[in-house]
């Protein structure tokens, strides 16, 4: 069973009452994975939340490396302790933007997006707070995939100014 406190530790449900949490708790379940588990592929429907209790999740993408070479994922973020992954569960058209991967072996507590929509529908208040939670949690990785191309497109200015002899 999923615990109250590891819930309040979570930046996504940070403003709820300890009485939210509880309705959270009810509908919420542990699940361990192991390292080379794929929890999802990019572009799948999405339908959980999930919340990392211990372990390692690479979130990768598929990258397009030119018509000369086949695409390649590169890893786009890496989610440990205290962190969610899989807004997409609540967001239209719920289609996951990345690929999920085990990196290390990993316990999470996981919530059925559909039950977790319910319920704040049913407690409006509950509901925006969560949402304030998501959109934190979108921010956060906006801005870290901002800092990648950034970084990726200053590399390709350089070498592709650079002279070799």
């Amino acid at each position: 069973m999923a615990s109250a406190a590891f819930l309040k530790e979570c930046n996504v449900f940070s403003g709820l009452s300890d009485a939210q949490i509880g309705k959270l708790v009810e509908i919420a379940r542990e699940e361990s994975f192991p390292t080379g588990t794929l929890l999802y592929k990019e572009g799948d429907p999405s339908t959980h939340l999930y919340l990392v209790e211990q372990g390692k999740v690479f979130l990768e993408m598929k990258s397009d490396m030119g018509p000369a070479r086949p695409p390649m994922q590169v890893i786009i973020d890496v989610v440990t302790r205290r962190e969610a992954f899989g807004w997409s569960a609540f967001v239209e058209p719920n289609l996951h933007t990345l690929s999920a991967l085990i990196a290390e072996p990993t316990k999470m507590t996981v919530f059925d997006g559909g039950k977790m929509r319910a319920l704040m529908e049913e407690d409006c208040e509950m509901g925006f707070e969560i949402m304030k939670g998501l959109t934190r949690l979108l921010a956060s990785r906006l801005n870290h995939t901002r800092v990648l191309l950034i970084g990726e497109r200053a590399l390709a200015h350089l070498t592709s100014n650079t002279e070799y002899a």
